[in-house]
């Protein structure tokens, strides 16, 4: 097993776990729990995986185009 010291304190260890991620987007909050993360054990810094926030955004922007509001016929 490798166990990884924290880059920001140099103290703690890193470990994997899941944590709620929480983020403004626009105006409105998103709020995304059990999220993969490495998290310090000692200061708590953390680090998310990046794979699942690009996923993440992937669907907000997808989402984003569907809330569009719709257009007037006239315009349409």
């Amino acid at each position: 097993m490798v166990v990884s010291i924290c880059p920001f304190c140099h103290t703690g260890r890193l470990e994997r776990r899941t944590m709620t991620y929480v983020q403004w987007h626009g105006d409105q909050l998103l709020v995304a729990g059990r999220l993969p993360a490495v998290v310090c054990d000692v200061c708590g810094e953390r680090t998310y995986d990046e794979r699942a926030v690009e996923h993440l955004q992937r669907l907000l922007w997808a989402s984003m185009g569907s809330m569009a509001a719709p257009r007037p016929p006239h315009l349409a």
